[in-house]
């Protein structure tokens, strides 16, 4: 196996021949999974990867670079959503705006994160995080660009039942909020058993968003309650 990689290296690291290579060397179904949707843009990871594992000299890094394609300059986030500049912009969008640069970043992160793993189980782990943020990112885009070509909100993430949860909030005597901090407390404490079990790693991305809007909510009660 060891001189097929140092075969693949020194014939410069085709992308899907690497994958191949990776599939062939063990590697998990999260970080296969991560290496399929761009094997071009993986190809360093992979490179990384298997002279790691096959303990290869470092003189071939040379072949990490990805390939690349010809592309046009892409335009700015507020270009491609110009609303967001708009004063009528849904006030859910822009946290969603928000929310969308975090994600980017965590991205990039744990991408940069996922080359120094020295084990399968940290590479797995590293993967299911960067899936996930991958997961969100895709998430956040589908409403924006929705809004964006249709002008009118798609209205499936998350943060849509959170705000609307906030400005009922807003209505409520305080023993109704009493009642609502109970309840919050306890659908954080069911999400955080549902998360921390495991049986339903599918369900993660979307049980961490409720998670999230579940635990803002509460300190909104707080603070109405002080």
């Amino acid at each position: 196996m060891r001189d097929k990689v140092i075969n693949w290296l020194q014939n410069g690291a085709n992308a899907q021949d690497g994958l191949h290579l990776m599939k062939q060397s063990g590697a998990s179904q999260l970080t296969l999974r991560l290496i399929q949707s761009n094997p071009a843009g993986n190809k360093r990871f992979m490179v990384d990867y298997l002279i790691k594992k096959y303990e290869i000299k470092n003189e071939y890094s040379v072949f990490c670079e990805p390939e690349i394609s010809f592309r046009r300059k892409s335009k700015s986030f507020r270009e491609e959503f110009p609303f967001l500049n708009e004063s009528n912009c849904p006030v859910e969008l822009e946290a969603l705006a928000s929310r969308k640069f975090n994600k980017y970043h965590a991205y990039v992160d744990l991408h940069k994160k996922l080359r120094n793993c020295t084990s399968l189980g940290e590479c797995a782990d590293v993967s299911r995080s960067l899936i996930e943020s991958y997961i969100e990112n895709r998430t956040i885009w589908n409403e924006l660009n929705y809004y964006n070509v249709h002008k009118s909100l798609f209205g499936k993430h998350p943060i849509f039942q959170e705000f609307a949860r906030r400005k009922q909030l807003l209505s409520l005597p305080v023993k109704e909020l009493v009642l609502r901090q109970q309840k919050i407390e306890n659908n954080i404490w069911r999400i955080k058993s549902e998360l921390k079990k495991g049986n339903k790693p599918h369900l993660d991305v979307e049980r961490k968003e409720r998670l999230v809007g579940y635990e803002s909510e509460l300190e909104e009660v707080k603070r109405l309650l002080e």
